[in-house]
Formats: structure tokens, C-alpha cells, sequence
């Protein structure tokens, strides 16, 4: 993939999100339209993001990348329990200009209190039915917590103590390019110390489905020096991150 340049402080803004306080509506059929299932429906997404590696001699190494995933809702078909689910059809390209090549297929599943998808066989429980502002739940409860994953020949584990929880629901944002009308936000992860950074957040839109992640998966040893420095634990983690990604995925067309 060839590395591109990039704004930094664009690629990796992060949302300030609070929980709302306004009116929601609790009917599930309601709350079911942000992670629609429309067969043949599709989503175009930007992705942008950098991977952080260690430097020779020390700092930080920082390759940026942007693709685009298309993702279209493919047909059912049924797991060995005879659960129905949706293949997610992924295709991929690196200049928009391009013609879209098959990536993988993906799969999702809706049930009248659950909403789950399934990446590269990870399974993840997305949302829950139904939500109000103070919604929270395990998403993470089929992942082992110690799974290790390799970030350009590193080691490391993204998902130690993610907790997602609603952060507003129902509520209009513009998103790019676009303003949705309704908006579900969920903070899945936003834990930070002076060795580990783990913020995932997604928003969703009613009839559409997720239009916006980000993710910071960050690792750091800058604090773990004799003596430690001065600034360890002020220094922004995208000045000392030795290892992990960034991520930034937005809609562009649907």
C-alpha cells in the first residue's frame, strides 16, 4: 500500500462527545434502522490511517495510508445453530479513481435485542435493543481480551477493557459531508495510561448503518525510562506512540 501525506491533526480528530440529554425513542423497530440489513444496500467509505512503528536508534516511525472500502449487504445464509445472517460483501481500492476489487466477506446479524457482526472471524455484539443515553454492555464478550494482534511485526492487544456504552442517541450531526437527521454515538473503549492509549468510537445513522469509526490503538515505553521524563504523562500520544495504529473511517457516499 503506498504511504501517502496527510494532515495528522485531521486524520486522527477526535470526537468530544457527551451524553445527551434529549428526548430518544425507545421502540426497537425504531432503534433497529441505525444497523440496517437491506439486501444490496451500500456504504462507500474514506479510510485513513497511520501506523506508528519504532524507530531505529529510537522515536517513532509513522506510515499514512488511505483506501476506500465499499461494503454492500449480500444475501443470508445460516451458521451450524440455523442463525440467518447477512454476508457483508467488502471491496477495496486505493485511489478512488480505481475500479473496486473483492477485499473479503464479512457477516452481520440482527435480532430483536442484539446487533452483531462478524470480522475476520471476530465477533462483536455492536449494539443492544433497546438503548437509552445511559445504555452499556459487554461488546467484546465472544473476544478473548488477550488476543494479540501483529502491528507490523509487533505484538499487541487492543482489546483489554472495552466497556461500550451510548454517549447520545437520536440526536442530528453532520458527518462529513452529510447531516443525518438522527445519530446513534457509542464509545466502545477510551482508556489511556502512561503505557497503553485504546479509544474505539463508532456513529451510526438511522436507515444507514455506521458512517463514521475512529480508533486509537497506542502503545507506548516513553514513560518507562530511568529517570522517567518530565513530560510522560502530558507528551500528546501522537508524539510518543512507538508502536499501534490510528484509525479514521467516514462515509462518502451511500
Amino acid at each position: 500500500m503506498k504511504s501517502l501525506t496527510f494532515s495528522l491533526a485531521l486524520a486522527v480528530l477526535l470526537i468530544c462527545c457527551k451524553r445527551e440529554t434529549e428526548e430518544y425513542n425507545l421502540n426497537i423497530q425504531e432503534q433497529q434502522q441505525y444497523f440496517p440489513l437491506v439486501p444490496q444496500q451500500s456504504v462507500i467509505y474514506q479510510v485513513d490511517s497511520i501506523v506508528y512503528d519504532f524507530a531505529a536508534g529510537g522515536g517513532q516511525l509513522r506510515d499514512s495510508f488511505t483506501t476506500f472500502i465499499k461494503e454492500t449487504v449480500g444475501d443470508t445464509f445460516s451458521d451450524a445453530s440455523g442463525v440467518l445472517h447477512r454476508r457483508i460483501e467488502r471491496y477495496k481500492k486505493n485511489n478512488i479513481n480505481q475500479p473496486w476489487l473483492f477485499d473479503r466477506n464479512w457477516s452481520a446479524t440482527l435480532t430483536e435485542t442484539q446487533a452483531i457482526r462478524t470480522e475476520d472471524n471476530l465477533r462483536f455484539l455492536r449494539l443492544v435493543f433497546p438503548m437509552d443515553r445511559r445504555s452499556e454492555w459487554n461488546g467484546n464478550l465472544w473476544i478473548n481480551t488477550e488476543l494479540e494482534v501483529s502491528i507490523k511485526g509487533d505484538r499487541i492487544r487492543p482489546f483489554v477493557n472495552w466497556n461500550y456504552e451510548v454517549d447520545s442517541i437520536d440526536i442530528k450531526r453532520q458527518v462529513g459531508e452529510f447531516t443525518f437527521d438522527s445519530t446513534l454515538v457509542i464509545t466502545e473503549v477510551d482508556e489511556n495510561n502512561i503505557i497503553e492509549r485504546r479509544l474505539s468510537r463508532a456513529i451510526y445513522a438511522k436507515h444507514v448503518g455506521l458512517v463514521f469509526k475512529e480508533q486509537w490503538i497506542l502503545d507506548s515505553q516513553y514513560c518507562n525510562q530511568t529517570p522517567p521524563p518530565v513530560d510522560c504523562e502530558t507528551k500528546p500520544w501522537l508524539e510518543k506512540a512507538e508502536r499501534g495504529y490510528l484509525y479514521r473511517q467516514t462515509v462518502i457516499a451511500y
